[in-house]
């Protein structure tokens, strides 16, 4: 039998053999060598949820398993994410002291998660890094469509790489807002109750519309201590590897 003939499809190489139908677009040949894909893990939910802490344990215990694997996080700290904190804490330069619009944040989240994926995220999975990032595309998804509608949201991030694994950190709102307002005074534009449950809220609708069409998303209860919610993401992990 003929050897596999890399082929270049999107940005991907398939690997194809002669005369045999095989779709192998999760292969990719680097230095004369076939090598897998990397895994791209997701963490959402409400602030105050535990995204941040899980995303770090779940990356320690991916390495712990031999996988290389990059952390990272939105809204990032590349240029575009750095206007995204300022309008978030109302300090939007010539916008100072007011919340902008729904449609601009989700402009500028779309267009952070652009760069994103090009800088950060593609070229890890395309090296065979697993990437663990603290919020992505549900976040706009559950976050603007409380004041935008989801299908522009949507479209304005339809070109991003989606998930392999999102791990849904589910928390009412009042525990949320409880959880952080110990650790800071300061809250951002979306830190309120009422905005939280809103949000929460979406999370879930969302959540559910993105399984229909075959996302995988694990639901954890993340009112629960943390070492058992971490165990609880370790278990949903394992059926990656």
């Amino acid at each position: 039998m003929s050897a596999r003939i890399p082929r270049m499809r999107g940005g991907v190489f398939a690997c194809v053999v002669p005369g045999v139908p095989v779709d192998c677009r999760s292969e990719l040949w680097m230095d004369g060598a076939l090598m897998s894909e990397g895994k791209f893990i997701v963490f959402e939910g409400i602030d105050g949820s535990g995204t941040t802490t899980q995303s770090r344990f779940a990356a320690e215990w991916l390495r712990s398993e031999g996988l290389d694997v990059v952390e990272t996080f939105e809204p990032t700290d590349r240029a575009v994410g750095r206007l995204i904190r300022l309008a978030l804490s109302r300090q939007l330069p010539g916008r100072e002291g007011e919340e902008v619009e729904a449609e601009l944040f989700a402009l500028l989240f779309a267009a952070d998660r652009l760069d994103h994926m090009k800088g950060v995220i593609v070229p890890a999975l395309e090296r065979g890094r697993w990437v663990v990032s603290d919020r992505c595309y549900l976040s706009s998804f559950a976050y603007q469509s409380v004041g935008c509608e989801l299908d522009w949201v949507r479209a304005l991030n339809r070109h991003v790489r989606r998930a392999d694994l999102t791990v849904l950190l589910d928390l009412g709102a009042q525990t949320a807002y409880q959880r952080f307002s110990v650790e800071r005074k300061d809250h951002d534009v979306f830190e309120t109750v009422e905005k939280m449950a809103a949000i929460r809220a979406s999370y879930l609708r969302v959540a559910d519309i993105l399984e229909r069409e075959g996302e995988q998303i694990v639901r954890i209860d993340a009112s629960q201590a943390i070492d058992v919610v971490a165990a609880e993401v370790r278990d949903a992990l394992a059926g990656l590897l």
